[in-house]
Order: C-alpha cells, then sequence, then structure tokens
C-alpha cells in the first residue's frame, strides 16, 4: 500500500510512519508543495496530519489550503483513500460529552480552521461520492510528543528535574498507539464515507490526576508546581469523548488506560535513549 502523509515530522505523523513500516511511504513535510507531490506519488491512501496549532497567522495553509489540496487529488483519483486528522477542539467547550452530531462551536482561530477543513471533506466526500473520512482525536499523548506538551514536561520533570508549572485542567487522554489503530481501522474500512469518528477513551481525568498517577508509576516526587486554576479563559472543566458510534460501528475501544499508557511511554522513551 502507498500511503502519503502529511505532517509526518509531526507528533501523530511519526507515529503513523513508524505504524506503516514496510508499506511505501511518502513524507510529506511542510516546504513542499502538497498537490505535487501527491501526483507524483500517486498514493492509495492519504492521512492528512499537517496542522499548525498555535500561530493563528500560519494557520491559513497547513489547516485549510493542503486540506484543499488533498480534496482536489482526491476528486481527480477517486480510487484514493483520504482520512483527514481532526480535533475534538472543533466542538469548542461543551458540559457534557461531545459526539460526532454536534455542531461545531470554535472560540478561536485553531478550532475554527479546523471545523473549516471537515467540514470541507464532508462537502467533498458527499458532493463526489469519494472514499474521505475525519479522525477526530481527543487529547493523544505518547511517544514523539512535542517537549512543551504536558506528558513530555512531566517525563522531564521525573526524570531530568526539570522545574515545570501545572495549571488545572480536563481531557480524555487516549494514548498514541489506541489512535494509531483507530486511524488504520478507517484505513481499512469501506464504510460509510464522509463520517466523522471520534477517538477518545470515554472518560476524562484532571491535569492533577494525571501528576498523581505519575507519582504513583515513578515512585517519585517532582519539581511541580501545580496551579489550581485552568489557564485560559475557554477552558472548560469538561471535555470528555462520546465513544457511541466508534464502538458500534468500528468496534474501537481503546487498549491503554491512562496508567497503562503513561508506562508505556516512559519504556518507550528510556529504551529510545
Amino acid at each position: 500500500m502507498k500511503i502519503f502523509i502529511t505532517g509526518a515530522t509531526g507528533f501523530i505523523g511519526q507515529n503513523l510512519v513508524e505504524f506503516y513500516k514496510g508499506h511505501e511511504i511518502f513524507e510529506h513535510k511542510r516546504y513542499m508543495d502538497p498537490l505535487a507531490k501527491l501526483e507524483y506519488f500517486k498514493p492509495d491512501v492519504i492521512i492528512n496530519c499537517a496542522a499548525e496549532i498555535y500561530d493563528p497567522k500560519e494557520m491559513w495553509i497547513p489547516n485549510i489550503i493542503w486540506t484543499r489540496d488533498c480534496l482536489e487529488y482526491v476528486k481527480e483519483f477517486p480510487n484514493t483513500k483520504l482520512i483527514h486528522i481532526g480535533s475534538s477542539a472543533e466542538y469548542g467547550p461543551k458540559d457534557r460529552a461531545t459526539n460526532e452530531t454536534d455542531r461545531i462551536n470554535p472560540v478561536d482561530m485553531y478550532q475554527a480552521t479546523k471545523g473549516a477543513a471537515t467540514l470541507l471533506c464532508q462537502g467533498y466526500s458527499r458532493q463526489y461520492n469519494l472514499d474521505i473520512k475525519v479522525a477526530r482525536v481527543y487529547s493523544a499523548y505518547g511517544h514523539h510528543e512535542r517537549p512543551h506538551r504536558l506528558f513530555s514536561r512531566l517525563y522531564d520533570a521525573f526524570y531530568n528535574e526539570q522545574p515545570m508549572t501545572l495549571f488545572d485542567g480536563y481531557h480524555d487522554f487516549i494514548y498514541i498507539k489506541d489512535f494509531i489503530r483507530g486511524i488504520n481501522l478507517l484505513v481499512e474500512a469501506d464504510i460509510n464515507t464522509g463520517v466523522i469518528v471520534n477517538f477518545g477513551s470515554g472518560t476524562q481525568h484532571s491535569n492533577l490526576e494525571v501528576l498523581n498517577l505519575w507519582e504513583k508509576i515513578t515512585g517519585k516526587r517532582a519539581p511541580v508546581t501545580y496551579e489550581d486554576k485552568l489557564n485560559k479563559p475557554f477552558e472548560s472543566t469538561v471535555w470528555i469523548c462520546d465513544t457511541t458510534f466508534a464502538s458500534q460501528v468500528y468496534d474501537f475501544r481503546t487498549t491503554y488506560s491512562l496508567e497503562q499508557g503513561i508506562k508505556d511511554l516512559i519504556e518507550t522513551k528510556q529504551n529510545a535513549k
């Protein structure tokens, strides 16, 4: 199978490259024109992971334009599958678990651009009868996570004694190996084109619970200062995935608890040294 992965150097992209080792993979990077490379590579599957999360001025091209380029390619070559990586952030703050039929309610540019890309995927799929699916991920964590992200910072705090401040927060954490397996289910499925599929654990944890688990697993105390308040004004005390659709239609269930995921992450990082 020939697989074209945008954002191949990012957190999800690197894990996809490792998962599909043995297949023919094109690793798309930010300086490349995706449409030209797609026409050259002629993939069976496109997995669109590319995204800008932090800088609103840089979001338009990777979050929307590159998605459009992938969609235009699939429109021209309709035997190509496209899995677009969406985000639970598209739903915006809610006071309950979110499911695939909830309307998007963006409160910042990241949420808005990711939501726009999802709508484009649905529109192309339905108008042109294309095999396009959206995998909306909740709070993924694991190996290759960027150094500034929560679990990387906690690892550095516990194993490299790097001080950090931990604000309160609530997330549905999904271990990256579970999410990659979910993506592969969509790659293999020939049903429900144009759908959105939520991928989370169905359980939320506070950041304080996460810190307590790290202490339990490592048997250590780390230089972590805990702030009992949310860091951003739009953050919610509820951020959880309704897993009903993924479990009923794709038989997807997470295999790693949060504790098991942290243990596997620590082992993977230490083996990678």
